[in-house]
């Protein structure tokens, strides 16, 4: 097996997918936040700060200077919340506390 034959595997429940757009000038760290916060169903004001968990800048220069690895991803933990961010945009929040059979983070993820 190769590095590229691996796939990226999650072992808890998602609750939210979503994306950001790099054209729209979107950041990560900012649709990670509304994410999680809509995940909670809380204000993103009621969230702990992301830096907290993620150092958002870092975040966001690691999608925006990726070279071109659509497949690229980091996962972090906000509170009970894992979420996932690739570098094609998509962005998944899964329920911690909602464990389930380990699945595929997103379909054709591999490192």
């Amino acid at each position: 097996m190769t590095m590229a034959d691996r796939i990226v595997y999650r072992g808890c429940t998602p609750v939210l997918d979503t994306e950001y757009d790099k054209s729209n000038n979107e950041l990560p760290s900012e649709v990670v936040v509304d994410a999680v916060a809509t995940a909670a169903g809380v204000d993103p004001l009621d969230l702990p700060p992301l830096y907290e968990f993620v150092d958002p800048d870092a975040l966001n220069n690691l999608f925006d200077n990726h070279g071109g690895d659509t497949n690229a991803l980091l996962s972090f933990t906000i509170d009970t919340w894992n979420v996932f961010v690739r570098a094609d945009g998509k962005i998944r929040v899964c329920d911690v506390t909602r464990p389930t059979d380990p699945e595929p983070v997103f379909d054709g993820t591999t490192v």
